[in-house]
This record gives C-alpha cells, structure tokens and sequence, in this order.
C-alpha cells in the first residue's frame, strides 16, 4: 500500500511538473478561443442537419426551453432569430459550404493541440505543413461526426418516450451512447493529432482519463453558473464570457487527463524496468 502511495505521489507531482514546465495553461486558452472560433459553425450546422430531416420541433420543444433557462430575454431572441434562419433558407447553405467552414475551424483547433500534445508525449514534430493540415481536416471532420452522434443520442432519446421501466433504461442508454462518442472522440485526438502515435491501449485508458475529467469539469462549471445571474450583468456577451470561461476549463480538463495518461505510463514503464533489473540481479545471484 505504502508503495502505491509513493507512486501516485510521483504521478501528481510529475503532472503539475509537466503544466508548469510547457506551460500548458497558455495553450488551453489558445485552444478555447480555437474551440469557441468552431463552436457556432457547428451549432448551425447541427440546427440546418435537424431542419434537413424534418425534426424542428426538436429545437422549439427541447432546445429552446433550456436556452430560455440561462439567457436574458434579448440573448433568447438573437439565438432564436439565428436558429430560425439556419433551419429555414439557409439550412442548405450551412449543409454544404457550412460545412466545410465547420470542418476548417475544428481542424483549426486540432492544430492547436499539436505542440502541446508533442510536449507532453516528448514527440518531436516531423510532419510536413501539409501533412499536418490534412490530418487536421480528416480527424476533425470525424470529431464533428462523433460531436454530432452525440448530440443526437442525447436529443434523440427525448423523442422517444416509452413507459415503464423502459423509461430509465433509455434514459441510461442515450447517456451511454453519449459517453461512448465521446470517448471515441478524445481516442481520434490522442491517436491523430501528436506525432508520435500512441498505442491502442494508452489511448483508452487517455481518453477515459480526459473524460472523466471533462465531466468533473463541466458538473462543476455547470453547478458555478447555476449559482450566479450573468444576463444581468453581462447581458448578450454574458453568454460569450462564459463559454470561452467554459470551453477554456474543458481544455485545461483535457490536457490534464493526457498528462496523467502519459504521467501513468512514464510510471508504469520505471516501475517495470525496475522490477526486470530485480529480476535479473537475482538471476545472476544465483
């Protein structure tokens, strides 16, 4: 027991030794603003996709309600113009060259993770430009998929309202859906955007750490801005604030379940490298 203690002591302190040494608080706030540049093309996108299949109501009925919940009156109004005109004449628009904006800003976001990604996992960039770009483009293009299943699997299940004890159970297994989409999607970031490629297994047990501290992110932030009433001093930039504030902790989350991730390795490895050499001391002794 005294052992494990010792090696998580080392693990902690080999992660607040990684933050402060390639200064990864500046680069989730590069990140964030990266993120929040995507954020809005891929709402829209999202909005025109319900529009194309004929499902508005999904927004009037459930999306507008929680929307109603946290902005003023005038903040609601500018959202529903906006979600008005993305699922009305432009639906076809924010589908096709949308899309490809969409695309280009999550990409945008993917290579502002390279170089931290490089500097917790000691990769060193040898990747031409291009190659970069088109590994940005390809793996944000299936983040916006998985992004997007996930989003569906959550409104989605609202639709369906079954009786009895089926209730709970949707209830448990669009959730469930949900967390798997996204833990494929930290998997396509920890795989595809450092240079050096991460082994299957690292890449699970990375992308259920970033989760889980994702998740304690967002209850957090989530319990924080029930607390306080923001329209009514920021009014309509209220809502900016406080998602790039958002999208800023959920990317300090993210970077510290990789920097576990890679914490935990680096441990894994010296603990069974030791144990070998013990090994072979003993082999030799004898």
């Amino acid at each position: 027991m005294r052992r494990y203690r010792s090696e998580l002591r080392r693990v902690r302190k080999d992660v607040s030794q990684e933050f402060a040494k390639h200064d990864l608080l500046t680069y989730s706030s590069a990140i964030a603003f990266q993120v929040l540049y995507a954020v809005v093309p891929l709402a829209l996108l999202g909005l025109a996709g319900l529009a194309l299949v004929g499902q508005r109501s999904v927004y009037r009925d459930h999306i507008e309600p929680t929307l109603r919940r946290h902005l003023s009156p005038d903040a609601l109004a500018i959202a529903n113009r906006t979600a008005a005109k993305a699922m009305g004449g432009e639906r076809v628009w924010w589908t096709t060259v949308g899309l490809a904006i969409t695309v280009w800003g999550v990409g945008a976001s993917l290579r502002a993770m390279m170089r931290p990604l490089n500097a917790i996992y000691g990769a060193r960039e040898t990747r031409s430009w291009a190659r970069r770009m088109l590994v940005s483009l390809v793996a944000g293009a299936l983040v916006i998929i998985c992004v997007l299943g996930a989003t569906v699997a959550v409104l989605g299940g609202r639709l369906v309202h079954p009786s009895g004890l089926a209730g709970p159970l949707v209830f448990l297994l669009r959730w469930l859906v949900a967390l798997a989409f996204l833990l494929a999607t930290i998997a396509i970031l920890i795989r595809a955007v450092p240079a050096k490629k991460r082994p299957a297994r690292w890449v699970t047990i990375g992308s259920f750490l970033a989760a889980v501290c994702w998740i304690g992110a967002t209850v957090g932030f989530g319990a924080y801005i029930s607390t306080v009433s923001y329209a009514s001093f920021y009014g309509g930039l209220g809502s900016v604030i406080l998602l790039l504030v958002y999208l800023h902790v959920s990317a300090i989350a993210f970077l510290l379940g990789v920097t576990v991730d890679s914490a935990l390795r680096e441990e894994v490895s010296r603990t069974t490298g030791t144990r070998r050499r013990g090994r072979a001391r003993r082999r030799a002794g004898t």
